[in-house]
């Protein structure tokens, strides 16, 4: 979802939702700002559409827009996976290196004109993933601590587990009339302490399930096997492939700084 505010300045957050509707605004409405949560694909995706435009976006975040390579490696992305998303942010995702007018820091205040906004740094999904809040309106666009029921995202370079709940911590205890994420139901109203708590509940039944898994010595390619994340073989595998890994990797990451996991011989167990 993306989230339109015309003010003095007319800015459009994550130009990633509707292409029929951003292709009309961008003939009939001047855009002055993208401005990006994070740099991923399926938030930027019709920048294109928008050429005129500031790009604005969290510095942290904006090493991995620089070029294509410095994004596949921000994605973790090897071998055919790495090819095979090459292609993708190119002809689907329409990826260009584009200049970064302004770079948002947590805390930043900023005028749209009558409308103020404030960034919020919540890192976890990305190392600068940024959400922001209107307090005049209520409102605040919180991305992709979108509260599904698939659960968190923390599978790049500079993602992290443990930076993620805090972050949803962080969002929860906004006092906000509307919380607008980025997939699935776009809108949340008043309290959303219940979906937060069920939200960041999916990350510690994930660890479970691999702790589980690893009361015997696993592989990699065990791991991935046992379809965690996806609950079920998917097509096209090599996609769900990369995501089963990209996730519980963090996950065996985060259990062997604690203790709890070791590996041998390309073999994680949990420490006896």
């Amino acid at each position: 979802h993306s989230l339109l505010i015309e003010d003095e300045l007319t800015v459009l957050i994550d130009p990633a939702s509707d292409f029929q509707f951003l292709s009309q605004l961008a003939v009939e409405n001047r855009v002055d700002v993208i401005l990006l949560s994070h740099y991923h694909e399926d938030h930027f995706w019709y920048s294109y559409l928008f050429p005129q435009a500031e790009i604005w976006m969290p510095e942290i975040d904006k090493p991995a827009l620089d070029s294509l390579d410095a994004l596949l490696d921000a994605y973790r992305l090897s071998g055919p996976w790495r090819e095979d998303w090459r292609k993708l942010l190119l002809e689907k995702f329409h990826y260009q290196p584009r200049e970064k007018s302004r770079l948002l820091h947590d805390r930043d205040e900023i005028s749209l004109g009558r409308t103020r906004m404030q960034v919020l740094h919540t890192p976890g999904h990305t190392g600068g993933s940024s959400s922001f809040l209107f307090p005049d309106q209520g409102v605040v666009f919180i991305a992709d601590i979108d509260l599904t029921r698939f659960g968190p995202w923390y599978g790049d370079l500079s993602s992290d587990i443990d930076d993620f709940l805090r972050s949803i911590q962080k969002v929860k205890a906004l006092a906000c009339d509307y919380f607008v994420v980025s997939h699935e139901q776009p809108l949340y109203r008043g309290d959303i302490r219940k979906e937060a708590d069920a939200y960041s509940a999916v990350v510690e039944a994930r660890e479970e399930k691999l702790r589980s898994l690893l009361s015997e010595p696993r592989s990699m390619e065990d791991i991935i096997n046992a379809r965690i994340i996806y609950r079920k073989p998917r097509e096209p595998k090599s996609f769900f492939d990369f995501g089963e890994w990209a996730l519980l990797s963090k996950h065996l990451e985060r259990m062997m700084r604690k203790g709890e996991v070791i590996e041998q011989s390309g073999k994680y167990r949990l420490a006896r």
